[in-house]
């Protein structure tokens, strides 16, 4: 089976407060844009291991930079999945990355999503939406989001939203992102946060 996950810009984003376990209290508002990678995902009867392959086709990803075993999203999300439903399967995922890391456009997040969506399809596992963004949440704030994609604002530490409740109009997205030379990842967008919201 393969799978197209679709990056995400924030169309807005407030910061509201400081929460006691060192989270930031957002109100976001975040759309899905057309930069995506793509993912083929294979099951094996036998063997309970997740294999995953990376390749690059942007210029700025070095594919082997990016771990493939439990350090990455897509590995958690698999096991995640396989545990909550209590079945051991081989599972084969090959990622082509389009979506630069690093550049908070939510790339580990939707490859996450798309290995929990494209795999209860594949395992006929039948879980809704709501069960799969209930697993996808302890893996990362954002995974639900990316379950759902379209546009949505997101409250709390951007784990709870509501589809369609932005009220923003909007194109296709191809072309509302833009990728600047720096790089920050969510933990350093977030302690550079800390430093001005204390």
């Amino acid at each position: 089976m393969t799978i197209d996950a679709y990056a995400k810009i924030n169309l807005g984003l407030d910061v509201v407060g400081r929460r006691e376990d060192g989270y930031h209290e957002v109100r976001m508002v975040m759309q899905t844009v057309a930069l995506c990678d793509t993912l083929t995902l294979a099951v094996r009867e036998s063997g309970g291991d997740i294999q995953l392959g990376i390749t690059s086709e942007h210029p700025r990803i070095d594919a082997s930079l990016l771990p493939t075993d439990d350090r990455n999203l897509c590995v958690r999300a698999a096991k995640a999945l396989l545990k909550d439903a209590n079945t051991e399967r081989g599972i084969d995922i090959s990622l082509t990355k389009r979506i630069p890391f690093e550049a908070g456009l939510a790339g580990g997040s939707t490859d996450a999503a798309a290995v929990l969506v494209g795999l209860n399809k594949l395992l006929n596992l039948h879980y809704t939406n709501e069960q799969l963004a209930a697993i996808g949440v302890r893996l990362g704030a954002d995974i639900p989001y990316c379950i759902y994609g379209g546009t949505m604002l997101a409250e709390g530490i951007g784990e709870a939203g509501g589809a369609g409740q932005a009220g923003f109009w909007h194109r296709d997205g191809s072309d509302l992102h833009s990728i600047g030379r720096a790089e920050a990842s969510d933990p350093s967008a977030h302690r550079c946060l800390s430093s001005v919201h204390p």
